[in-house]
């Protein structure tokens, strides 16, 4: 029983492995730089102010990319269609995490390596836009560009063989639990 439980729990595992469709993981990089400095003959601190408000925006860009407006423009502007279960599924969809004060990088997942040079392309424009949109409401006081890299796409096979020597000794470990439970009602009828 012991033996049985193990390879069939190995063997599902293995062709629930090989049955999964492919994705590929993408890696966005966006460099937040600062438009323009207010003109002036005093010292500006080696830009140090410029690099604070880089800094500020590169924060606004990574909670952007948490918004589900923001994703659903995105999804738009590329074209693709997704079907989101609930507001949650359109805040896990990228995972942004600021880097440095003017670095955000973007990680997410897509079915075809196409699909996912569309949504890259649409991030940096969505981005973009939002800042233009800043720009405009303070007057152009604030302006930024965000700058967006190729993206890096690599293709995420999952370990099939991994897969079925993890399932085979959960497998084992199910098994004699099984084992035990049946001796143990065996034991306790018979008493």
């Amino acid at each position: 029983m012991i033996i049985a439980v193990a390879l069939l729990t190995g063997l599902f595992s293995f062709i629930f492995s090989a049955i999964q469709p492919i994705k590929y993981e993408t890696s966005l990089s966006l460099l937040i730089s600062k438009n323009k400095t207010q003109e002036t003959d005093d010292f500006k601190y080696d830009g140090y102010y410029a690099l604070q408000a880089s800094e500020i925006m590169a924060d606004s860009v990574e909670q952007w990319l948490k918004s589900p407006e923001v994703v659903n423009a995105v999804y738009r502007k590329a074209q693709i269609n997704f079907d989101f279960e609930n507001i949650k599924s359109y805040t896990k969809k990228f995972k942004a995490r600021k880097m440095s004060s003017q670095y955000v990088e973007v990680k997410f997942s897509a079915f075809a390596k196409e699909e996912a040079e569309k949504i890259s392309r649409a991030i940096i424009e969505v981005v973009n836009s939002k800042a233009e949109a800043l720009k405009k409401n303070s007057a152009e006081e604030v302006s930024f560009s965000v700058i967006g890299t190729d993206p890096v796409i690599v293709e995420d096979n999952s370990n099939l063989f991994l897969n079925l020597f993890i399932g085979f000794i959960s497998g084992l470990a199910l098994g004699i639990f099984m084992v035990f439970w049946k001796e143990y009602f065996k034991e306790d009828g018979e008493d």
